[in-house]
């Protein structure tokens, strides 16, 4: 109810798991309905969080997994710069920011996103395009003072259009030198759906 207050949207889930022995939380078959309300404008299959006891004691969030299966999100670009989201995004806009405080510490392992999917129909070309087997791990990351020049190693993977796109990188996002490594590899890219841009 409050997230379907706080989105102007229908938000469904068929089941929410919670053990507190464990700090373990799984949510399935979450849905947020499409702004007509007959369709699905976002939706994920199943999430999973870990945390760790140690969050209590540290006083920031330790996870030691999370992980987000097949997540679902439809767009449709109405022209004019106008999006069929706009009026979600209008009532989750934040108010004036307010002065820098420090930076809320936490630690994830096991990051994993696996087997989403976006589309994007944009009516102004008559075109629609499509993501699809989007994949996202990371095996860590924080910004722990303990823990900030450890090296993080993500990968990112997609197919676009017909087009595949994988990735992977080795950073240390949040140490002072912010160094990153990233290698991007994209075998054969189709120009095709791109050209009513041109």
């Amino acid at each position: 109810k409050q997230a379907s207050a706080a989105l102007g949207r229908a938000v469904t889930v068929e089941r929410v798991d919670f053990r507190p022995w464990t700090l373990e939380l799984e949510i399935t078959g979450l849905r947020v309905a499409d702004a007509a309300g007959g369709g699905e404008q976002f939706s994920v299959a199943r999430i999973y969080i870990d945390a760790e006891l140690q969050s209590l004691l540290r006083l920031a969030p330790v996870v030691d997994a999370l992980e987000v299966e097949r997540p679902n999100l439809k767009l449709r670009h109405l022209g004019q710069g106008r999006y069929d989201v706009d009026d979600v995004l209008q009532r989750l806009r934040q108010p004036e920011p307010k002065p820098p405080s420090e930076p809320a510490r936490f630690a994830l392992f096991n990051i994993a996103l696996s087997g989403g999917e976006i589309e994007l129909t944009d009516d102004r070309v008559a075109a629609t395009h499509q993501l699809r087997g989007l994949e996202l791990q990371v095996p860590f990351l924080s910004n722990l003072d303990s823990r900030r020049d450890v090296v993080t190693e993500p990968r990112l993977a997609f197919v676009l259009n017909g087009s595949a796109f994988d990735s992977s990188a080795a950073t240390t996002p949040f140490a002072q030198t912010h160094q990153t490594d990233v290698q991007f590899n994209i075998p054969a890219l189709d120009l095709a759906p791109y050209l009513p841009y041109w």
